[in-house]
């Protein structure tokens, strides 16, 4: 292979890390990804980059290479950049903390994987957690903006929110990703397991803004989208629905008790449940 060829397929796996945010391995759909970042905030994008580029190196020598070939060692690190530029205060520790920490999460992943488990964007939530308690935490501007539609907006922003993302640009450019990934089935189940997530936190009383910004909705709809037709993963319609609704619970509890930002933790939760109740139950 010459160089040009390596460089292209170093490329690929990479955009196939980000297009893990939505699970899609597909190197298009981590270009709308980024695209979408970007267009929301430059600076979060150059965290997406570096978080995302370490785990994936960090990858490349773990011995996994169909898993690292499809990005699964890129977005735990994606997600560790995205999470710390939204949650911390920047400085020159935190990026060289990100840049580690997206190594410690390949590593934990490919121990994992190894091992047969699979511990999805937890590596992720572990260190970014150790950080908030550790690092001076971002100044978030108070939101006083009046919401008419918020259960409309927060569906649609779910969708954004699913790579942190709080711009309806951005949600359009994961909308576009899912669709060129896996077609219009993923942006369904992804769009209901949102409506679902704002609808249950309408009821439940979540003020307007929260509502919105999607930050009730995306748990839900990364459930639906893993569970619904994650390639060579998905299950029979009424188990996306017992996800679904797991999450919901997961979420709501998580929003009312949690001290600490959630993250995606209702996700791996609710899919820590299903993949118990598909390997003792469901498949009996």
């Amino acid at each position: 292979m010459t160089l040009s060829s390596d460089c292209y397929q170093v490329l690929l796996v990479v955009l196939r890390g980000y297009g893990q945010l939505v699970f899609q391995p597909h190197a298009g759909a981590g270009g709308l990804v980024l695209l979408g970042i970007a267009l929301n905030s430059p600076a979060m994008l150059l965290a997406a980059l570096l978080g995302g580029v370490c785990s994936t190196l960090a990858g490349y020598w773990l011995a996994e290479p169909q898993a690292h070939r499809q990005g699964l060692f890129g977005f735990n690190g994606a997600l560790l950049g995205l999470a710390s530029a939204l949650l911390l205060a920047p400085s020159q520790n935190l990026w060289l903390l990100v840049a580690c920490g997206a190594v410690v999460t390949s590593l934990l992943f490919g121990w994992a994987l190894k091992r047969g488990l699979a511990l999805l964007t937890a590596p992720y939530i572990v260190i970014t957690v150790l950080l908030f308690l550790c690092l001076p935490p971002r100044l978030l501007p108070v939101d006083t903006l009046r919401v008419d539609w918020p259960l409309l907006t927060g569906t649609f922003m779910g969708l954004g929110q699913m790579g942190f993302q709080g711009s309806l640009l951005s949600a359009l450019c994961l909308a576009a990703g899912l669709v060129l990934g896996t077609g219009w089935r993923a942006l369904g189940w992804a769009l209901l397991g949102s409506f679902a997530g704002a609808l249950a936190g309408l009821l439940c009383g979540v003020p307007a803004s929260a509502l919105a910004a999607g930050l009730l909705s995306y748990n839900s709809a990364l459930v639906a989208v893993a569970l619904g037709c994650t390639p060579g993963h998905s299950h029979a319609r009424w188990q996306v629905i017992a996800g679904i609704i797991a999450t919901l619970g997961l979420t709501l509890l998580a929003w009312q008790l949690l001290p600490l930002p959630m993250l995606t933790a209702p996700f791996v939760l609710a899919m820590w449940l299903m993949m118990l109740l598909q390997r003792y139950v469901f498949s009996r």
